[in-house]
C-alpha cells in the first residue's frame, strides 16, 4: 500500500504549521508599506515543517508501509496513491479539504485527515475524508502500515511513552531550504519536541486541546540532536514544546548532557519566564540556548488572571531578559491583544510595556478563539466570522464588548510599526544581528 502523508499551503505570507498548538498561523502585520516589509522579513527568516509528518513517515516506514511526503501549493503535485493522510490545519483548512476531495476523485484513494483541527471540527472535513483522527495518529500508524486502513472518527489515543517513538526522519523533505535564522543565522534548522501538551490552564491556549502534558527523557532527547547533527549537518534546533523548562531540575540535566557530549548545536526554545533563573539560563546558554520566547501576553496581571493565566511577576520576568540579552541571547516576546476583559488602554499599556522590555523580536496577535478551548466556548454567542481559516492569531473574528474589530486591527499594526521603528530596538537589532558575533562570542566554539 503506497501511503502520501501532506501538508498543504497556499499562502504568500510565512506560514507555519506546527504553532498555535498545531492549529498554524499566517503571519499578517497589515497594510502599511512597513508592515508589507516586516511580513517579507519574516519570510526570508523562518521556515520551520511540520514535525508530525517526520514522526508519522518514521512509524509508518518502520511497520513496513510504502510512504511519499507531499508538501502541495497546487493540485497539480497530486500523485497516486491508495492512502492519503493530511495534517489538517485551521488556516489552511479548505485547501486541504479540496486536496481530500480530488485525491478520492481522482485515484480513487482512500483518505485520512489528522491533527488538532480535525479533532475538533471533524464535520468540516467529513464529506472529503473516509476517517477523521482524534488524538495522536503515531497511536494507529502500525496499524495503518498494515493495511487497516480506519473508517469514520477514530479515538488513537495518545502515546504514553514518548521514548518508544522513532527519530523522525527527514529525507523526503527539502531540508535545505529549513531555517531559522533567530536561532542560527546560517544552516539547517529543524524542529524537535522534548515534550507534548502543556501543563498550565490558560483558558485561550491551543495547546491544551487534543493533547497531554508529557515528557522525553533527556537521553533520547540529547540522542536526537546527535543523529540529527550526525545524519542531517544540521545547526540549529527549534524546540517546539511550548515550556521546555517546566521541570527545572530536567532542564539542568538537558543542559548538562548536552556539554558532556561536546554537541556544538545552537537551539531556541519556548518558556515562561518564571521557570527560569539566571543560573539555569547561563547553563543554558553554554550549552547552545540562543533564543528564547516567552509568553508575556499582557502588561496587566488582572486582565491574564481572569483569563486562568498565572501572572508573572514584572520583576522576575524583567530581570530574566536582561540577563538573556546580557548574554546575547534573543529573546522574542509574544503579547495577544482582545482578551475579554481588555481595553484600548489596556493595549497601550501592554504596547508601552513591550517598547520597554525592547526584545529582539516580538509578536502582538489578536486574541482568537481556537475551538476545543474553553475561551472558544466562553465567546461562542459572539463570533460574528465563520471563515475558519480567519481564526489564525491575526484576525479579529468576535464581538469584543470594549473594541471594535478595526480598533484591534489598528492597534496590531501600528504595536508592530511603532515598535520597530525606535532608535532603541534599532540599537538592539543591530547588537542582534551584525554586532552579535563580537559582543557576544560563542561560549560554545570557545569551549566553555
Amino acid at each position: 500500500m503506497k501511503i502520501v502523508l501532506l501538508s498543504a499551503s497556499r499562502h504568500k505570507n510565512c506560514t507555519l504549521k506546527d504553532v498555535a498548538g498545531g492549529f498554524g498561523t499566517v503571519f499578517t502585520v497589515g497594510n502599511s508599506p512597513f508592515a508589507r516589509l516586516l511580513e517579507v522579513a519574516k519570510r526570508r527568516i523562518a521556515a520551520i515543517p511540520n514535525i508530525t509528518l517526520a514522526y508519522l513517515h518514521s512509524v509508518l516506514k518502520q511497520h513496513g508501509a510504502e510512504v511519499k511526503i507531499l508538501e502541495v501549493r497546487q493540485m497539480s503535485q497530486l500523485e497516486p496513491a491508495d492512502l492519503y493522510l493530511i495534517s489538517s490545519s485551521i488556516v489552511d483548512c479548505k485547501f486541504e479539504r479540496e486536496i481530500g476531495r480530488e485525491a478520492r476523485r481522482r485515484y480513487g484513494s482512500k483518505v485520512g485527515f489528522f491533527g488538532v483541527f480535525a479533532a475538533n471540527v471533524p464535520e468540516f472535513f467529513a464529506e472529503a475524508a473516509d476517517f477523521i483522527v482524534r488524538d495522536e495518529i503515531e497511536n494507529i500508524a502500525p496499524s495503518i502500515a498494515r493495511g487497516h486502513v480506519p473508517n469514520g472518527t477514530v479515538s488513537a489515543g495518545f502515546v504514553e511513552d514518548l521514548d518508544s517513538l522513532p527519530y523522525p526522519t527527514w529525507e523526503q523533505f527539502h531540508i535545505e531550504r529549513f531555517r531559522y535564522q533567530i536561532v542560527t543565522g546560517r544552516g539547517i534548522t529543524l524542529p524537535m519536541l522534548g515534550s507534548r501538551g502543556c501543563p498550565y490552564t490558560c483558558n485561550y491556549c491551543p495547546y491544551l486541546v487534543n493533547a497531554k502534558y508529557r515528557t522525553r527523557s533527556v537521553e533520547n532527547i540529547v540522542g536526537e540532536i546527535e543523529h540529527l547533527v550526525g545524519r542531517y549537518g544540521i545547526r540549529g534546533i527549534s524546540f517546539r514544546d511550548p515550556n521546555l523548562t517546566y521541570g527545572r531540575q530536567r532542564a539542568w540535566e538537558l543542559a548538562d548532557l548536552i556539554l558532556h557530549r561536546g554537541l556544538s548545536v545552537h537551539w531556541g526554545m519556548e518558556a515562561r519566564t518564571d521557570r527560569l533563573d539566571t543560573g539555569l539560563v547561563s547553563l543554558l546558554h553554554r550549552a547552545g540556548l540562543r533564543c528564547v520566547e516567552v509568553g508575556i501576553e499582557s502588561a496587566n496581571e488582572a486582565t491574564l488572571r481572569a483569563n486562568s493565566r498565572k501572572a508573572i511577576p514584572k520583576r522576575h520576568q524583567e530581570a530574566i531578559i536582561r540577563h538573556c540579552h546580557r548574554l546575547g541571547i534573543r529573546v522574542i516576546a509574544n503579547y495577544t491583544f482582545g482578551l475579554p476583559n481588555d481595553t484600548v488602554d489596556g493595549i497601550l499599556e501592554t504596547i508601552r510595556y513591550a517598547k520597554r522590555m525592547n526584545t529582539f523580536a516580538i509578536q502582538f496577535t489578536v486574541t482568537t478563539p481556537y475551538p476545543g478551548t474553553q475561551f472558544f466556548r466562553n465567546v461562542e454567542d459572539r463570533i460574528f466570522d465563520h471563515d475558519w481559516e480567519n481564526f489564525n492569531g491575526w484576525t479579529s473574528v468576535f464581538r469584543h464588548q470594549k473594541i471594535s474589530p478595526e480598533e484591534l486591527h489598528h492597534l496590531r499594526e501600528f504595536a508592530y510599526v511603532s515598535y520597530h521603528l525606535r532608535p532603541r530596538y534599532v540599537w538592539r537589532f543591530l547588537q542582534s544581528t551584525i554586532l552579535h558575533p563580537f559582543l557576544f562570542p560563542d561560549p560554545v566554539s570557545c569551549g566553555a
